[in-house]
């Protein structure tokens, strides 16, 4: 399926450090004891409608590999767009910073982790208009302010969207001028729909026209993403484009238009189920009791050596103790035998003499003191994970 790019100009933390640490350890392959380690990449949203535990929530995939997902809050702010991509046929890519670290803790292991997507707010995810046709879409890098936007802010002010900020596609164009001096330099300029909107500065036009140069002898226009920022008052035009030096090869080779056409607009998007559980969304799903979240189970024995294999989990539980069941009727007929037999008491407490009535009492309520030990000493007692 092909990637489409999301918007990346913001950040979203998302949930790692629940029911993943099995496929979180997969990504880096061995952790160490208090060595924190980082891994930067491309992830892929995906829509879960069919999540019978936490409906409607966007899961985030290294490969195939389920890391985290976004929390209630944010799968709500992003389920619409983010399905708008999938119903048009794409996958939705966004950059994604995964850090873990090997904690022991009263003899257990645990993974902490955290997750950074570089995400823009859910109405910036998309250009507000689209490359042209045939035009080469340099990769999202670090914003670069276009100048003498001011000249231009009249038509600015017509494309600026309501909530004061949104995200354009910008055509480059290297041209030549001459200094006072007699000397030539590169300029480019920055075209918003074919419309001029401003230049970038000398230093980065030197480094940026050989880049559009290339292109234009393949017959190609150069695009970039922008962010178009103000108010009714003033306006701001940025460029967020890699550096020469950061192109691949194959981005030279292939010089892709990489902006897909979504479908139009709708209130909502039908999108294939999705929910694979992870290993401890699975024991989550199978049991509704509180699991302990030792990571004892999911490595192999640590104790002599500071690195942990990725594939050596195992899980044993405690069996129900036999007989509990009995145990538990003869605790419950305690308890409601004492409790009658309380009861009378109380009431005979009140009719002379009282003696009987007090009998009563201290005999009920040993006899419900007595169900209530039962009870507790009987107990079913609850699932436990091990070290293997």
């Amino acid at each position: 399926m092909a990637e489409f790019a999301l918007g990346d100009r913001g950040s979203v933390t998302i949930i790692t450090n629940d029911f993943y640490d099995a496929e979180i350890l997969q990504v880096f392959e061995e952790l160490q004891i208090d060595r924190e380690r980082i891994w930067n990449g491309p992830a892929r949203l995906v829509p879960e409608p069919d999540n019978a535990y936490a409906p409607n929530t966007i899961a985030v995939y290294i490969d195939d590999l389920k890391v985290g997902r976004l929390s209630a809050e944010h799968s709500a702010q992003y389920w619409k767009p983010i399905t708008r991509v999938v119903s048009s046929g794409y996958d939705a890519m966004a950059h994604l910073q995964l850090s873990a670290v090997l904690r022991k803790l009263q003899g257990e292991h645990t993974i902490e982790s955290t997750g950074i997507l570089s995400l823009s707010a859910p109405g910036s995810l998309f250009p507000l208009n689209q490359a042209p046709v045939h035009a080469t879409l340099l990769p999202q890098g670090a914003s670069m302010k276009v100048l003498d936007e001011n000249d231009h802010s009249a038509y600015l002010h017509t494309i600026l969207p309501p909530s004061g900020e949104g995200r354009v596609i910008l055509t480059l164009e290297a041209n030549q001028i001459k200094l006072a001096d007699g000397s030539v330099v590169d300029s480019i300029d920055v075209l918003h729909d074919r419309k001029v909107v401003g230049r970038l500065s000398t230093q980065i036009s030197e480094q940026l026209a050989p880049v559009i140069k290339y292109a234009f002898e393949h017959e190609k226009l150069t695009s970039a993403w922008g962010t178009i920022r103000g108010n009714a008052f003033e306006v701001s035009l940025t460029v967020q484009a890699a550096r020469p030096s950061e192109l691949s090869d194959e981005w030279y080779r292939t010089l892709p238009n990489n902006v897909p056409e979504l479908i139009e607009e709708a209130d909502s998007y039908v999108v294939p189920d999705a929910y694979v559980p992870t290993e401890g969304e699975s024991q989550q799903n199978a049991s509704t009791k509180s699991r302990r979240r030792g990571f004892g189970a999911t490595v192999a024995p640590v104790a002599a050596v500071a690195s942990v294999p990725s594939r050596s989990k195992k899980q044993s539980e405690k069996a129900p103790q036999e007989g509990t069941g009995s145990s538990s009727k003869l605790a419950a007929l305690l308890g409601v035998l004492g409790g009658l037999i309380l009861t009378f008491g109380i009431v005979l407490v009140f009719v002379k003499p009282p003696l009987l009535g007090i009998l009563a009492i201290v005999l009920g309520a040993s006899l419900a003191f007595m169900g209530l030990y039962f009870g507790r000493y009987n107990e079913e007692p609850e699932y436990d994970i091990v070290d293997s």
